[in-house]
């Protein structure tokens, strides 16, 4: 009777286990389709974050010209405009970059994605210059598109999960 007992909590534990791996697993590498898909606040770019911020965990396909860098900081790299590196950055402190490379500009972002500094690169100063946010961000997206082009749906949509954990980082 014990036995079945501690049997019946160990088949139970293990169930749990695997079905709470599933969702974190499910969250992670389909992080960018849920991005597109939830509520957010004005200013705020779910897509780029959570496509740069889960590059281990999203699917990298082999596109030319573009390049993923792991090493310390989640990179991806586009050379495929005029042979240039248009690169976007996520920093584990909660940062994010964008390198324009046809401008040798630096766009530096917080975690909420609000623009906190531009550093020109071919000088080493920061610019004082007004920027045109939509722009750059259109920029950002062009860098990106072809890996949240790549991107698929899930196998089991846990949309209304992923909405639940991230209401208050999106809002």
């Amino acid at each position: 009777m014990l036995k079945k007992v501690v049997l019946g909590v160990f088949i139970g534990f293990m169930v749990f286990v695997l079905a709470l791996g599933f969702v974190f697993f499910n969250l992670k590498s389909d992080s960018v389709y849920y991005a597109q898909r939830t509520p957010h606040k004005a200013g705020m770019e779910p897509v780029l974050m959570e496509l740069v911020r889960n590059l281990r965990w999203v699917s990298n396909p082999d596109i030319e010209g573009i390049k993923y860098d792991f090493d310390g900081n989640n990179i991806i790299h586009n050379f495929n405009y005029a042979g240039r590196d248009y690169a976007f950055t996520y920093y584990p402190d909660e940062r994010y970059r964008y390198y324009d490379g046809g401008r040798d500009l630096a766009y530096n972002f917080n975690k909420d994605f609000r623009l906190i500094s531009v550093w020109q690169i071919g000088i080493g100063e920061f610019s004082s210059k007004p920027v045109d946010l939509l722009a750059v961000k259109r920029d950002i997206y062009r860098t990106v598109q072809p890996v949240i082009d790549a991107q698929q749906e899930p196998l089991v949509n846990l949309q209304w999960i992923y909405d639940w954990v991230n209401k208050d980082r999106f809002n």
